[in-house]
């Protein structure tokens, strides 16, 4: 296998022009591959049980992809004849990856392919934008390099920007249905140095007044402007526009039955939470009457004990208090009974014949 400037492997889920042009094409279908370069798309539309005819000018680059392709033919696609040996055949889709750009003029080469479109076929194609953000940097630098490849691929002899495109697909009798831009950030595309060697306000400039600065190739999809043609436009666009409303109404299902669950989620974690704290609160309110119901039985308890000590006070006093009133009465008949014996002393005859005497002792003593 020879290696092809344009040899480069692709991922065919990827956003590259040469995978969104494949998947652009139907598994099964019969496609016309004009300047297949080294079968970066044919293995990919091979993988998908496509029938591919591939047609390239250099015999070593069709040499490598002729295992992909049910047939090829060498051409040059500016010779008017180049498709005299496909006369009569017709195909599902016929491809033009970044091969427009390198033709001195595309549009004979355009005018031909309704010829070769089947009921509902589409021209595919895809082309570099010259109105990305880098050339426009390079021309203000005064510069327009030509590179070995890129968007200023030394083979290039055309450039459109997206209404140069648009008006050449008009004048050669086709109508756009999808249009497809892959981006590149100019700080990541090979002319690079003359975007970041910009100053910011010009860079912020260019940005804002481009539309298109970010795009590096446009992808169309076009039918012929015949009435069929705008059928098949239509019904694509229906069919696309159908799609994508499924697809809406799915992604709106999806996010619906996503937003449910987490709603049921949630609604299970606050159930959850509310029984927490609900067996939290009666637990708490367990401990706390058991708390009370122990505070009130020691309290009752030392409430009994103090009560049956002052009743045992009390007790002890009233005997106490009983003692000292025996005592009283006791002494007051002591004292009743030793008055009695006074009386009794005074009122007696020897009281009497003692009386001189006394008076004496008495006068003596003072």
């Amino acid at each position: 296998m020879i290696k092809h400037r344009y040899a480069h492997e692709i991922d065919p889920n990827g956003g590259s022009a040469a995978a969104v042009l494949a998947r652009m094409v139907e598994p099964g279908q019969r496609v016309l591959e004009l300047g297949t370069g080294p079968g970066t798309v044919t293995r990919i539309l091979h993988s998908k049980g496509c029938k591919v005819t591939g047609v390239e000018m250099d015999p070593e680059t069709l040499a490598t992809c002729a295992p992909f392709c049910e047939r090829t033919l060498q051409a040059n696609l500016e010779d008017p004849k180049w498709a005299t040996p496909l006369v009569g055949e017709k195909f599902d889709a016929i491809i033009c990856a970044d091969v427009l750009e390198h033709l001195r003029d595309p549009r004979p080469l355009l005018t031909q392919l309704p010829a070769f479109l089947s009921e509902g076929g589409s021209v595919l194609m895809s082309l570099p934008n010259a109105s990305h953000l880098t050339i426009l940097a390079s021309l203000l630098g005064g510069r327009f390099p030509y590179q070995q490849n890129g968007l200023l691929d030394n083979t290039h002899l055309k450039f459109y920007g997206r209404e140069d495109l648009d008006a050449l697909l008009r004048e050669c009798g086709f109508l756009w249905q999808r249009w497809h831009t892959v981006q590149v950030d100019p700080a990541q595309a090979e002319l690079k140095q003359y975007w970041n060697d910009l100053e910011d306000a010009d860079r912020e400039f260019l940005k804002a007044r481009c539309a298109d600065g970010m795009v590096y190739q446009h992808v169309v999809k076009a039918f012929p402007a015949s009435t069929t043609g705008h059928l098949n436009k239509l019904q694509k666009d229906l069919m696309e526009l159908e799609q994508s409303h499924h697809a809406e109404v799915s992604r709106m299902n999806e996010k619906f039955e996503t937003e449910k669950q987490v709603w049921i989620a949630e609604q299970g974690a606050l159930v959850l939470a509310q029984e927490n704290e609900k067996s939290a609160l009666v637990l708490a309110q367990e401990n706390l009457k058991e708390h009370f119901q122990f505070e009130t039985q020691q309290r009752e308890i030392e409430f009994k004990a103090q009560l049956n000590a002052l009743v045992e006070i009390e007790q002890n006093t009233q005997k106490t208090l009983d003692w000292t009133a025996d005592q009283l009465i006791n002494h007051k008949q002591s004292v009743d009974e030793l008055l009695a014996e006074i009386k009794a002393l005074k009122t007696s005859t020897s009281w009497r014949l003692t009386e001189p005497l006394r008076a004496l002792l008495r006068k003596i003593s003072s």
